[in-house]
């Protein structure tokens, strides 16, 4: 579904354009490719978009060889970022990788660097202040701090991945402790009893 948001819309349109496309017996008319992209606006702006939307008769009379282009290009007047660049240096620059995974925050900022316009050198100094600090401290001691944008990409997904699975084997070695000494808590009366069973022997 698309509510209008300037961030998702070319990819809206690049959605709609790849299924129509792959699908071409079940969009045999304009009306039918129109009506099923209009039934995915149904939130925010989008929606207002689609209700004020009349059938474009000029649509039908256009010479363009695809006439349902004509709504993606209306939809993308509609909802576009006017400056998107400015809209990307503003990310790239309050981007934090919070709760994320390394993974996860690079696929985000490299979204973000390649619209912004800035140059590797620029990118890799963001990048660095957008990491937490404790992934930061680990990327910092390596012997060889990454020269590339593309390898400072791939140290923090290594370093991230491996403090994540140490410390999903810390829980695990945790469970089976715990259950080990409650085995061991649950055999302590027994022993009790069969003492106590023999000090009343005469």
């Amino acid at each position: 579904l698309f509510d209008g948001s300037m961030a998702t819309c070319k990819a809206f349109i690049n959605a709609c354009r790849l299924y129509i496309s792959a699908k071409p017996h079940e969009f045999t008319t304009l009306q039918v490719k129109v009506m099923w992209v209009l039934g995915f606006m149904q939130s925010g702006m989008a929606q207002l978009f689609r209700d004020q939307f009349m059938y474009q008769l000029q649509y039908e009379q256009s010479t363009e060889p695809d006439q349902i282009e004509l709504l993606y290009q209306d939809i993308y007047k509609a909802f576009r970022d006017p400056n998107k660049q400015a809209t990307a240096i503003q990310e790239i620059t309050t981007i934090k990788q919070g709760s994320k995974s390394g993974e996860e925050h690079v696929q985000l900022f490299k979204q973000s660097y390649m619209r912004s316009g800035y140059r590797e050198i620029a990118g890799i100094h963001k990048f660095k202040r957008s990491l937490n600090s404790p992934l930061l401290d680990k990327c910092m001691v390596v012997p060889e701090l990454p020269t590339t944008l593309n390898k400072w990409y791939d140290l923090v997904i290594r370093l991230d991945h491996q403090w994540r699975q140490a410390q999903a084997e810390k829980k695990v070695f945790a469970t089976r402790g715990s259950g080990s000494a409650g085995g061991q808590t649950g055999t302590t009366p027994c022993t009790n009893q069969q003492g106590q069973m023999q000090n009343s022997n005469p």
